[in-house]
């Protein structure tokens, strides 16, 4: 059985109360308070009620008194204020400092209260899913922020780097192997330079991702294989910049990479996921990964409402693979 929803009835006139509750009890879960002093202390208590009617003329405290001074306790709440002596300037008070929802005069029918409960409560659960779209936003918004003042700070040290690297290729006449690997050095800090946005082509991130196996290939020799299957047929397709190189340079990060026991890395594109797959073959347990890098970019990818990566151990091989978005615009 589901939980009975609160509405909060404060009126000094007890039959007022009871008659109240006799006729909503099976639909609602009724609080009552028979002055403004004692429904505030209620909601003190119980600051999740979602919807509050009171009478207006009442000793000490008027209802729109009361109204008002709720709204510091339970804010999200839907306000009604009941009433048989109104007066213009009563309703004008009422919307203005209570922040009223509804104004209803005595006497009112059970099927007259049925529909605005109804409605008041409908409009409280409105207000609630926007509350949270808000928080959500404003989060969202933060943490996209906080990812550009990110970026920007790391592009100070590509920015320096690259400017040595042309100095270097420069200096380096008659070594055609150091100019070729300064020269993709420099394409590779270029590439991170450029694209510092969210989505970018899958042909520049190929072309990003074989920069980078070269230096890797100067370093690992033939102790690294890397093949793909990418071709003019994906140009079509976006992903996250830099989320295919992440993916590369895990393999080397977590695997063991030796002439005795060469790592494969092999690149391809099933339906609209991109996977990169290759031989599992773990370096020291104790070195366990932290994981941030496959936490940021499930984050990115959520901020794009794409699918989440997924990252699996399939018999001796270990497969990465994130979502392409199809864009042919």
């Amino acid at each position: 059985m589901s939980e009975l929803i609160k509405i909060l009835y404060v009126d000094d006139e007890r039959g007022n109360i009871d008659y109240f509750r006799s006729v909503f009890r099976r639909e609602y879960e009724i609080v009552t308070a028979n002055s403004g002093e004692e429904g505030l202390d209620l909601l003190f208590e119980n600051q999740d009620i979602p919807v509050i009617l009171t009478d207006q003329r009442m000793p000490r405290m008027s209802g729109v008194e009361f109204l008002r001074r709720s709204i510091n306790i339970s804010r999200d709440s839907i306000r009604i204020l009941v009433t048989g002596y109104a007066d213009m300037e009563t309703v004008i008070n009422a919307v203005n400092l209570g922040h009223i929802y509804y104004y209803i005069s005595k006497p009112w029918t059970y099927d007259e209260m049925k529909i605005i409960i109804k409605r008041a409560i409908e409009t409280y659960r409105l207000r609630l899913i926007n509350k949270e779209l808000l928080i959500k936003s404003e989060r969202v918004e933060k943490e996209r922020v906080v990812a550009q003042l990110e970026n920007l700070r790391n592009q100070v040290n590509p920015h320096f780097l690259f400017n040595c690297l042309n100095t270097l290729h420069a200096l380096v006449h008659d070594n055609s192997q150091a100019r070729d690997f300064v020269k993709n050095l420099a394409n590779t800090y270029r590439y991170l330079l450029e694209h510092n946005d969210n989505l970018v082509s899958l042909e520049s991130e190929m072309n990003f991702v074989e920069n980078y196996i070269y230096l890797q290939k100067v370093r690992f020799k033939d102790a690294l294989m890397f093949t793909h299957s990418v071709s003019e047929h994906h140009k079509y397709f976006k992903l996250p910049s830099a989320s295919l190189q992440l993916l590369v340079e895990n393999t080397l990060k977590h695997n063991i990479v030796t002439r005795e026991n060469p790592l494969k890395v092999e690149v391809f594109i099933e339906g609209e996921w991109l996977i990169v797959k290759n031989n599992y073959q773990p370096k020291d347990a104790r070195q366990e990964s932290t994981g941030i890098g496959q936490d940021n970019l499930k984050k990115r990818l959520s901020y794009l409402s794409l699918s989440s990566p997924e990252f699996y151990l399939e018999g001796e091989f270990y497969f990465a693979k994130i979502p392409l978005l199809l864009d042919k615009s």
